[in-house]
């Protein structure tokens, strides 16, 4: 869905009738409203602007105060005593790994030799319980449990003690990253315009392993992803590379838009941030497209329609592994978190590059191209990070949650556990992901 803003960019004259661009049938009127004042402005109006968002969004009361996270970091400090010296790994689980019913794993470090750790994790807000292992050579567990507000963890009076656990049944922690591509205009509030799951793993003393999924395109546009590696500078990372050499962009003719004007794993953000360049073009990287005869690359929407039709088809998702060899002098990958990075995608809007950031806290921050972003409005955000690798995110169209003057709708709506709620109120539904209105999500 787009609209015409370009009264966004000072001093930039344009035809009237230029203001007539793509636009979903349903905002035509609303948007031709403010198009008649502001294309006879050279300037931004942030009323007009504020007034066009809140009508539009699908949640009429919005937490003013709402950071739109729905994870916690938590630091520990283990004290492991000479009884653990032959242990080699500790990991922190959402379950007890010894019960036999699975787990995920939330952190995982190689130990240092010392008797005492100090690590991080960043899990769902909803999760209170945790259990912390200490992992032999021979993949044997000693396990201890803790509880939310717990800082400190002493294993001398372990639950469970060189237990044998199935590692088949313990997997790696990964959010969904989920985005709309309109920026700055309002959203169809989907969110499923890009859609990427990215798990972590610490693969060496000094290395992270990041594995991305592309798991849906529901954009008709180009679409470029990068991760940045919050509080890190290319100068502190030795290397960037893949598992096997793969590549998103393998075979992509760089004769599109240069969102990442780079082949490079690793590039340079504003500031010398360290960044990774995951691919220049969403269609492309989802593997089933080719460029057509005329050069141009077809594009339709990936796995965000139950069925194909002339403009939506399927994928299989697509997963690319970034392995992150830190340089020696760097000390504190411990505290590596999902919630040290900081993925976004780029698009193109009235000649400009903008960046859509998934994590709220970051929605203002330029990493590879300068932008603009209204702040005064009180709206729900271009992109959501939810907890969880399986999140079903909505069908093409169809609202992640409404609610209006007492109505809950949409696809998360559940009373009680529903987006709108959650939206209205950051203390509320702060499970909402778990309950998907099953005809409306993929």
């Amino acid at each position: 869905m787009h609209f015409f803003l370009y009264f966004w960019r000072p001093n930039y004259k344009v035809n009237q009738m230029k203001c007539l661009t793509k636009m979903k049938g349903r905002w035509v009127l609303l948007a031709w409203g403010l198009m008649m004042v502001s294309c006879n402005k050279d300037m931004f109006n942030e009323e007009d602007y504020k007034q066009l968002v809140e009508t539009a969004q699908p949640v009429s009361a919005i937490d003013a105060s709402h950071t739109w996270e729905l994870t916690t970091t938590r630091y520990l400090t283990i004290t492991l005593g000479s009884a653990y010296s032959a242990m080699n790994r500790l990991q922190i689980l959402s379950d007890n790994p010894v019960s036999g019913n699975g787990a995920t794993i939330l952190g995982d470090y190689p130990l240092s030799g010392d008797t005492r750790e100090y690590v991080a994790f960043t899990a769902p807000s909803t999760l209170k319980t945790f259990y912390a292992a200490l992992v032999d050579s021979d993949g044997r567990y000693t396990v201890k449990k803790f509880t939310d507000g717990e800082t400190s963890l002493d294993f001398s009076n372990p639950l469970a003690t060189s237990a044998t656990v199935d590692e088949r049944l313990i997997n790696h922690q990964a959010f969904s990253y989920c985005f709309e591509d309109e920026m700055p205009e309002p959203g169809d509030y989907d969110y499923n315009d890009v859609v990427l799951r990215i798990s972590q793993e610490r693969t060496a003393e000094s290395q992270i392993t990041l594995n991305v999924t592309l798991a849906a395109v529901g954009s008709l546009s180009q679409v470029a992803a990068a991760i940045r590696l919050v509080g890190f500078t290319v100068d502190q990372i030795e290397s960037v590379t893949t598992v096997d050499d793969e590549s998103f962009d393998t075979g992509y003719k760089k004769s599109s838009l240069p969102f990442i004007d780079s082949h490079q794993f690793l590039v340079s953000g504003i500031g010398n941030s360290a960044v990774i360049n995951v691919f220049e073009d969403a269609h492309w990287a989802t593997g089933v497209v080719a460029y057509a005869s005329e050069g141009y690359l077809p594009r339709y929407m990936y796995n965000v329609t139950k069925g194909t039709s002339e403009e939506s088809d399927m994928m299989s998702p697509r997963t690319i592994s970034y392995v992150i060899t830190f340089k020696p002098t760097v000390l504190n990958i411990n505290y590596f978190t999902l919630a040290t990075i900081d993925p976004f995608i780029i698009v193109e809007y009235n000649g400009a590059f903008m960046e859509n950031h998934a994590a709220f806290k970051y929605r203002t921050t330029s990493v590879l191209h300068e932008y603009t972003q209204p702040t005064s409005a009180v709206i729900l955000p271009w992109a959501l990070v939810v907890p969880t690798g399986s999140f079903r995110y909505p069908l093409n169209g169809m609202h992640i949650g409404y609610a209006k003057d007492g109505a809950l709708f949409g696809a998360y709506m559940t009373s009680g556990h529903s987006f709108g709620q959650w939206a209205s109120d950051r203390t509320t539904s702060t499970d909402w992901y778990d309950y998907p209105t099953t005809n409306m999500v993929y």
